[in-house]
């Protein structure tokens, strides 16, 4: 979609499809994509008085401020070097994501060596460039936000596994899970998931069945590792025994859907979405820590003093 914005409007990840310069009322194509901090202060302090940017291509314009406070706190925490490397992870592995879960809505089985390329990428960052990944994959589009989703919860939970010192191996595992935890809503119908409204009883019933429906189609590769199963089957159980879809409680729950179910809530709460406002992360952890027998209590604690010592942001 084409959409004219005022020049105090553009932000990072923005494309630019056209310029209209101060005066002369003429406009050239442009067709760039602002990708650093400072492409993003010459626009802002030149004479320009519109833009044309196409949302197809990249960020949208929020109109709460949600998108400038992350881009501040991105700015503040890394250099334009550091965030343009995420932007362009995120661009090499998204078609990626894009064709795992397409194959698993075509086919009913994802592609698991696409899995594993995007895992093992993530698996192989450092440790800065992964935190950069999660606040860069934050500025989702509409069409972004099913894919961008699991490869942050995946980043998410590397960092996390890594926090805890958990071997390498497990963290790999994770970060397949990660990317894999919502397979099963490619079982979903489309009009359902993208379903502006509230749904019904049944629609939402067809939803909370993604567990099972993606637990379905993993158990059908041997090779994957319980952990991945465990991640996909119970991501949404609460440690009260109030989740789906077994109604697991305390450490009955496997421990690596404990550790998933932080991860994909703090993910999902604090990123733009087309039908909500963003969260900021402290506003986020107070939440979660008030939200008394959803999470596994200890491993909550150890989420929140990783994120504010800075290992993920």
């Amino acid at each position: 979609m084409r959409k004219r914005i005022r020049t105090h409007q553009a932000r990072l990840g923005m494309y630019v499809e056209e310029v209209e310069g101060h005066g002369d009322g003429t406009s050239c194509r442009q067709g760039f994509l602002i990708a650093s901090p400072e492409e993003l202060a010459a626009i802002h302090k030149s004479k320009i008085i519109s833009l044309v940017i196409d949302t197809a291509q990249g960020a949208d314009v929020t109109d709460d401020g949600t998108a400038a406070r992350l881009e501040a706190a991105l700015l503040s925490r890394f250099s334009s070097s550091e965030i343009n490397s995420a932007r362009e992870l995120i661009k090499d592995t998204k078609p990626v994501i894009h064709q795992l879960f397409s194959e698993a809505r075509l086919s009913g089985l994802p592609d698991l060596n696409r899995a594993h390329q995007v895992a093992d990428h993530i698996v192989e960052t450092a440790q800065s460039s992964i935190v950069a990944i999660i606040g860069v994959s934050r500025l989702k589009t509409r069409d972004e936000t099913t894919y961008l989703h699991s490869l942050a919860v995946s980043a998410l939970m590397v960092s996390f596994g890594r926090s805890l010192g958990l071997a390498d191996e497990t963290v790999r595992a994770l970060s397949v899970g990660g990317l894999l935890h919502d397979i099963g809503k490619m079982a979903v119908p489309v009009e359902i998931l993208s379903s502006p409204r509230k749904l019904n009883g049944r629609e939402l019933a067809i939803v909370k069945a993604h567990p099972v429906r993606g637990h379905q189609m993993l158990r059908q590769f041997e090779e994957l590792p319980p952990l991945v199963l465990d991640v996909c089957l119970h991501h949404h159980e609460r440690y009260d025994g109030a989740g789906y879809p077994s109604g697991l409680k305390g450490e009955r729950i496997p421990f690596a859907a404990r550790l998933a179910a932080i991860c994909d809530v703090y993910e999902a709460m604090t990123t733009i979405r087309p039908y909500k406002r963003a969260w900021s992360s402290a506003q986020t952890i107070e939440l979660m820590l008030q939200a008394h027998g959803q999470f596994d209590p200890a491993l909550l604690r150890r989420f929140v003093s990783m994120i504010l010592s800075g290992e993920a942001i």
